[in-house]
């Protein structure tokens, strides 16, 4: 475990990667253009002091090609955050103007309004049209006429368009930073007769299958099973949560299953096995055998697009297309390579997927389920149990594994503990298994008219009912919540260490390590003062 970093370049140069994120995301708020070149010529200038140790020392050309890389990947991570969140930023009009937008998303039911995420196309000032192509929240007032939009919809609208802003100082929470990483640039409020919608739709792919996602919700989940159930599924098979009630989430958020609801590499990985069964033995040519998987991965990355590209989704698909990959080169296509490789692809293309809450989980969970689970399972299973014993803990090993990675992000961002979380995923991972099985099929029975759609939509109807009202029992027992209050980032940092620490020494009987444990045990209480 201690020198992993070593052994895996792809994960030293994550590593470099995301050093420089932080960096500039520490510095963003005074960094502007003029930074960008002061942190190239910097890097310039460490380049070649560098190669200048690397000369008078005489060390060879891998220790320098190695901190090259690193410092290399480091300002890529730097001039790539702060090149995005200027790109998030725009100057807006101070009066009322004419944009034309189109919907990215379907729209949400809030309290007193319907947020509908917009992108800006273009905007009419002074007569002439100028492109514009930024994302905006547009709050509108409740009408029939919100009710029928859907993602695609193109709409014109006149109002005054403002950059995000916080109410108030006293709050803890920054929205506006929170909006711009989200790349929001703008907020609008729309009443009822501001706005027009048109006859145009917008035809990219991805907004293409958003739309595909809403017509099916609609035309087919709608009407075949009930709200809570309706909910549930729409969820897990296509990642649309707006219609999951509050009641709902709350339960499985206490109950320790909120990972239930949230797409991913479980959800892709039923998919995956599916379809393969479906494409096996279509080719028989040994020349042809990458076209059933090519049109595999093909279908996964609509499925990704029609999802909403979500970080914990983005990340599943793109390790099953680099095992493919790396299958058809045969190349070493180990799960760290894997993982490291499709976290820094991400992050290369978008790197404010660091600050998304569902890639943290995401990855942190896969990170420990491949470097904790083997030692946990280690020392709990035995040869002679039977395969439902060795079954029963390799679920629960993987869950430790799994909840002990995402424990710090989890208390930092939510402040709660789930207790039962064992005896949850105990019951939920089979479940969750048979449930999208099931929900596969009967989608395949839906798009090709079968009639078997209907008594498997029952039979899907019960099972979900079931699994709800198991979890709102375990969620209502005592106990099953504890709030931590005063988690900020440095017991994160401490407790992410004390983890490690723990890790090393188990595996490796350091003394150090336990020496070092102890005191990241002291550095986490202090932080909780």
């Amino acid at each position: 475990m201690d020198d992993s970093i070593q052994r895996y370049p792809l994960l030293r140069l994550l590593v470099a990667y995301l050093l420089g994120v932080g960096m500039a995301h520490a510095v963003y708020p005074v960094a502007d253009t003029k930074m960008l070149g002061l942190m190239m010529l910097l890097g310039a200038v460490l380049m070649m002091s560098i190669v200048a140790v690397c000369v008078v020392v005489n060390r060879g050309t891998k220790m320098l090609f190695g901190v090259s890389a690193s410092l290399v990947f480091m300002f890529l991570g730097a001039i790539g955050y702060i090149h995005e969140r200027q790109n998030n930023v725009y100057e807006w009009s101070p009066k009322e103007v004419v944009y034309k937008a189109h919907l990215v998303d379907s729209p949400r039911n809030r309290e007193r309004s319907v947020l509908c995420v917009v992108s800006i196309d273009a905007v009419c000032d002074s007569a002439v049209w100028h492109g514009v192509h930024r994302k905006v929240y547009a709050y509108m007032a409740p009408s029939d006429s919100v009710g029928v939009l859907q993602p695609g919809d193109v709409i014109y609208f006149k109002a005054c368009v403002k950059e995000p802003r916080n109410f108030s100082d006293d709050l803890p929470f920054d929205y506006a930073q929170y909006l711009n990483m989200q790349g929001v640039a703008g907020t609008v409020y729309l009443p009822e007769r501001s706005w027009v919608k048109t006859d145009e739709c917008c035809r990219d792919l991805k907004t293409k299958m958003l739309r595909l996602r809403h017509q099916l919700v609609q035309q087919h989940l709608y009407p075949a099973f009930d709200k809570e159930a309706m909910g549930v599924l729409a969820a897990l098979t296509l990642g649309e949560k707006r219609i999951l009630t509050d009641e709902v989430r709350e339960v499985y958020t206490d109950a320790g299953a909120a990972h239930a609801l949230a797409l991913s590499g479980l959800h892709v990985g039923v998919i995956y096995v599916i379809l393969s069964f479906l494409v096996r033995g279509v080719v028989r040519r040994r020349s042809l055998r990458w076209v059933p998987d090519v049109a595999v991965i093909t279908v996964l990355w609509l499925f990704a697009l029609m999802v909403g590209l979500s970080a914990s989704v983005v990340r599943a698909v793109a390790m099953c297309t680099l095992y493919a990959v790396a299958r058809w080169i045969s190349r070493d296509s180990a799960t760290i390579h894997v993982l490291s490789l499709a976290a820094l692809l991400m992050l290369l293309i978008h790197p404010l997927y660091l600050f998304d809450v569902s890639f943290q989980l995401s990855f942190m969970a896969m990170v420990s389920i491949l470097w904790l689970e083997p030692y946990i399972e280690e020392a709990f299973i035995r040869p002679k149990q039977s395969s439902v014993v060795s079954y029963i803990i390799g679920v629960l090993c993987m869950s430790l594994a799994a909840q002990l990675g995402t424990l710090p992000l989890s208390l930092y961002h939510f402040g709660t503990f789930p207790t039962y979380f064992l005896l949850t995923n105990i019951l939920v991972v089979p479940c969750l298994s048979v449930l999208l099985m099931l929900s596969v099929v009967w989608w395949l029975f839906v798009v090709m008219g079968l009639s078997w759609a209907a008594p498997l939509g029952s039979l899907l109807q019960y099972l979900t009912q079931t699994m709800t009202t198991a979890l709102a029992h375990i969620a209502h027992w005592p106990y099953a919540v504890l709030h931590v209050e005063r988690f900020n980032g440095f017991s994160v940092l401490f407790t992410y260490m004390l983890i490690f620490c723990l890790g090393v020494f188990y595996t490796k009987k350091c003394p150090r390590a336990f020496v070092l444990a102890l005191a990241s045990l002291l550095g986490l209480l202090v932080s909780l003062l």
